[in-house]
């Protein structure tokens, strides 16, 4: 199937206003060469002067196409304008599937589009945000020890999904807004855990340079309650601000985790880089384990590395006692998954508990 994308700059007369008319034209000609030359997309048709570009894709993962195109630009911009000045960019991305006869206007694709935009503007301006958790186990003695917090939008509606809701907070360019609501909900929960159990938080990596987040962490009773876990939504091509970061924040007593490692930007470089407190393997990675010797050998190997440099492991997506066997074999330190855990609303299962 044939798709279009559109990507709608809506800030961009901004950063004209800053870098000039004819600095931005031709960063503008560099930046639609730079996604077509790194990506599988045809330039269907571009609009300097209304901040928008058409590409024509083949294939319908949507989800996929939206993350390519993001992160080109992201790499891109983040280079030519610096991380703060990017920031201001607003990057709006929708996709339908492509009809020769079809007028391509930003408004007919976000009538189109599958998530509507007033949709999710509605759920982060009422906040209607449910936290989730999902129980995390110590390896050896399958005991709980913590949870890590997942956020849903509300019932019954095309946002309750975490997937489709994040994936629309990401091609609306409304993450930052979508997470410092998230981060909000998550962390009223931390006076009803236990005081022997911890709850990891999802956050971008650039979250942590944001004033909001710092508001928001710094009112947080006992910091070592608190895992902060690095997602990979997008790709970091310079880590130096974020680890500056990370060094004050640790010094307040919180810890760093790193999700999804094995699963798309992060890769064993990474943890080198960040030096985590607990690396989280990805459940590609570990769906794979059963039948997939080389995979093995990689994950104790890492994971001797990791336990060398006074850092923990944790296997997500367990599902079989099979699994959760092998595991323990590699000496991996956590487990989380199905096979032990069903994520459910926060306050009733920690009421269970």
């Amino acid at each position: 199937m044939k798709t279009i994308t559109l990507v709608a700059l809506t800030n961009w007369p901004l950063i004209i206003e800053l870098f000039g008319y004819s600095y931005c034209k031709d960063l503008w000609k560099e930046l639609i060469i730079n996604i077509t030359s790194k990506n599988k997309f045809i330039l269907h048709d571009e609009k300097h002067k209304s901040n928008e570009i058409y590409f024509l894709n083949e294939g319908n993962n949507i989800k996929q196409i939206h993350l390519s195109i993001k992160t080109s630009i992201t790499i891109f911009l983040q280079d030519k304008l610096g991380i703060l000045t990017f920031r201001l960019a607003k990057i709006e991305l929708s996709t339908i599937e492509y009809k020769n006869n079809y007028n391509f206007t930003h408004k007919n694709l976000n009538k189109l589009y599958s998530t509507p935009h007033g949709e999710l503007k509605k759920v982060l301006e009422n906040k209607q945000i449910t936290p989730f958790l999902q129980g995390i186990y110590d390896s050896e003695r399958k005991e709980l020890i913590g949870y890590e917090a997942l956020s849903r939008g509300p019932l019954n509606s095309s946002l309750f999904q975490a997937n489709n809701l994040f994936s629309a907070a990401l091609s609306q360019d409304v993450m930052h807004e979508l997470e410092l609501i998230c981060l909000e909900q998550i962390l009223n929960l931390t006076n009803h855990i236990d005081n022997d159990r911890f709850i990891s938080i999802n956050l971008s990596p650039y979250m942590l340079l944001d004033k909001s987040v710092s508001m928001l962490l710094n009112n947080v009773e006992d910091k070592s309650k608190i895992k902060l876990e690095l997602t990979e939504h997008t790709f970091i091509p310079c880590w130096k601000k974020i680890i500056s970061a990370m060094d004050k924040y640790r010094k307040q007593g919180f810890e760093f985790w790193l999700d999804d490692v094995g699963c798309g930007y992060f890769d064993y470089e990474t943890i080198k880089i960040v030096n985590p407190e607990l690396t989280k393997i990805g459940i590609s990675l570990i769906k794979k384990i059963l039948n997939d010797d080389e995979i093995i050998e990689k994950l104790k190997l890492i994971t001797n590395e990791i336990h060398n440099e006074g850092g923990k492991i944790l296997a997500e997506g367990v599902e079989t006692l099979e699994q959760v066997e092998l595991i323990r074999q590699i000496n991996i330190d956590y487990i989380q998954g199905y096979y032990l855990d069903i994520p459910s609303e926060a306050l009733k299962k920690l009421n269970n508990y």
